[in-house]
């Protein structure tokens, strides 16, 4: 075997090595992104969590309540408590809207999020408090919770309480049934 034909053989081998080391890093990119997005994922939900824990404290939950059905009876102390918890609330929406924008939190999880922002904006309250804040969001959050404003109607919060002891009443009612 002559110089040429293993110099030949030697740039072969070495086109399959970097073909299988660029496959290989295209693997580990690829696993890295999903392992970024599920982490970014994690610490929103923790966020979100933590934020209804802290409402769900007995003061800061009557506070809360106040402020989102914009009760003209709020004291300042819960208006307060109020304005800082919708406030976090308000944040995380925006996190989950700056994440979307740069890509990387995906369709479903943005739509959750969007979903929830919905919900919150029925409120009069909530949506009192967005429009005395809004001038203090970044302009394409701004133009965003602007949008589904105006897409939402106030109907202030949602019975979950009255429908959770409905949909307990007919589960009772159908166990009942099979016993």
């Amino acid at each position: 075997m002559s110089l040429a034909e293993l110099s030949s053989i030697g740039s072969i081998v070495s086109g399959v090595a970097v073909i299988v080391s660029l496959i290989y890093l295209a693997l580990q990119i690829r696993q890295a992104a999903k392992n970024q997005r599920g982490t970014m994922h994690q610490m929103r939900a923790a966020l979100s969590t933590d934020v209804m824990l802290r409402i769900a404290e007995s003061d800061l939950s009557q506070s809360f309540r106040a402020g989102l059905t914009g009760d003209p009876e709020i004291s300042e102390v819960q208006f307060w408590r109020y304005f800082y918890a919708a406030s976090a609330i308000m944040r995380t929406t925006e996190n989950a809207f700056s994440q979307y924008q740069d890509g990387l939190v995906t369709d479903a999880h943005f739509a959750s999020a969007k979903a929830s922002a919905r919900a919150f904006l029925a409120s009069p309250g909530y949506r009192a408090l967005w429009q005395a804040t809004r001038l203090s969001r970044e302009p394409g959050f701004r133009a965003f919770m602007d949008q589904l404003e105006a897409e939402v109607a106030v109907a202030g919060p949602g019975d979950v309480f009255g429908t959770w002891k409905s949909l307990l009443a007919e589960a009772s009612e159908e166990g009942t049934r099979t016993r």
